[in-house]
């Protein structure tokens, strides 16, 4: 592996982009590019409206539920966070910095995971932090170390603790194993290419995804890689950490390709597949088909959006197609009561009735810093629904709580840095991770 993978990712998409006329300036030094790591671009069609017909529809979500650890992407193995109670006063309690933030050569990618008092978390230099969840206190740190000299830099890779054993994937092409008590390595298991997604854990198994489209199983005790498959291979992808969906019956998994397959968890076989991408027509979205979020499974149904325009509902069992909307993210959809909430790549936040895909309200967020000129594009990140409200950050370092009944901000605070890592929550405490590796406990 040389170190030249690490990077390629982010080159590609430009590289893909610039044969074309009306994106020739990607090619250049992007200014929005340099910033987020992440290509930004438009479609005037894919606005969503709400449903006329759905206006007079009041929308309840189940009361808050306090959760005492946050120990994986999404919070659970199915990635169903729902309403999670948590910072009710949205003030700052804390604020610490947790090592290298992003730059132009490294990302911060991987949201922090909590469990039994602890918070981890992944720097951009792949040093990882054990911290107090209630004082942010450090506790211990981990360098992680590259299997050839030459890998200098490595870009990805995610975080998830199951039980005694913090499980952090790695850009430099291995899951490691260390001790959530002192950050002692346990095992350590190479695998063919970097890995880009964070562990999606349920057992004794855990789940990753790699930077080439490859899924592998892991044993959570030895490291053993108990099997693997390869989806179609594609460079193009949204610098993230993404994690598949998994209970006990069914794994699925998103892919940079826009393939979306579902798996069983014990043996790898291939029980259905979809391809999230507009087909039949050439947009700016549609170059990049990553499924850059996590899925979500509740009541037999999967949840998944691509970054090229398709939010779909899939029947578990089946595989079939429940419906599907145009609308591209580069995360995954947050399901509570009858409805789900999602953030599209435009700046859109919708309230989508999960039964039929119908939308309830739409609310229209800033894209850009100059609005007449089209410039500065703002970059629109969640959401974490707690404490009965809608959190949304953004690349301005600013912060809404949104109302799910109607979108309207009902409250909004300044963070000091952009943001680009979803929120995280636990023990009533939200943490908020900056680009430039700050992280803020808000209660």
């Amino acid at each position: 592996m040389k170190k030249f993978k690490a990077t390629i990712l982010l080159v590609a998409v430009c590289a893909a982009l610039a044969g074309c006329s009306m994106f020739k300036g990607l090619a250049k030094k992007d200014p929005d590019l340099d910033k987020t790591g992440r290509v930004n671009m438009s479609l005037a069609d894919q606005k969503l409206t709400a449903d006329p017909e759905l206006a007079a529809t009041t929308v309840e979500i189940p009361a808050p539920v306090a959760n005492k650890d946050w120990p994986q992407e999404g919070l659970t193995p199915n990635k169903h966070t729902g309403d999670v109670a948590a910072a009710a006063d949205l003030k700052v309690k804390w604020r610490v910095n947790i090592g290298q933030g992003s730059n132009r050569k490294k990302r911060l990618v991987a949201p922090p995971v909590i469990a039994d008092g602890r918070l981890y978390v992944i720097d951009a230099d792949q040093k990882v932090s054990a911290l107090d969840a209630d004082t942010g206190r450090r506790i211990w740190s981990k360098q992680l170390k590259a299997l050839h000299k030459k890998d200098n830099t490595a870009i990805g890779g995610g975080l998830a603790v199951a039980g005694d054993k913090l499980l952090v994937s790695s850009g430099f092409g291995y899951l490691a194993a260390l001790s959530t008590a002192d950050g002692k390595e346990l095992w350590r298991e190479r695998t063919d290419s970097p890995l880009s997604g964070s562990p999606a854990v349920i057992g004794p198994r855990a789940f990753v995804t790699s930077t080439d489209n490859q899924i592998y199983a892991f044993d959570v005790n030895t490291g053993e890689i108990i099997w693997s498959d390869q989806a179609i291979a594609e460079s193009a992808r949204i610098l993230s950490s993404p994690s598949p969906a998994v209970n006990e019956d069914l794994l699925v998994a998103p892919y940079t390709s826009g393939e979306l397959i579902a798996y069983l968890p014990a043996n790898g076989r291939r029980l259905w597949q979809d391809t999230l991408t507009t087909i039949g027509r050439f947009t700016p979205l549609s170059a990049i088909n990553d499924i850059a979020g996590h899925p979500t499974i509740e009541g037999g149904i999967a949840y998944a959006a691509s970054y090229s325009g398709v939010l779909t509902a899939i029947d578990t069992r089946s595989g079939q197609r429940l419906w599907a909307i145009l609308f591209g993210s580069r995360l995954g959809p947050i399901v509570a009561g009858d409805y789900l909430f999602i953030v599209g790549v435009e700046g859109q936040v919708a309230c989508i009735q999960k039964i039929d895909g119908k939308v309830v309200w739409v609310r229209n967020l800033p894209e850009y810093k100059k609005v007449k000129k089209k410039k500065g594009r703002i970059v629109w990140t969640g959401p974490l629904i707690a404490s009965n409200r809608l959190i949304v950050v953004n690349s301005e370092g600013e912060l809404l709580a949104l109302s799910p009944q109607t979108g309207e901000t009902t409250a909004e605070m300044k963070l000091g840095s952009d943001v680009l890592i979803q929120p995280v929550a636990a023990n009533g405490l939200m943490y908020v991770l900056t680009d430039k590796g700050q992280l803020i406990a808000i209660r």
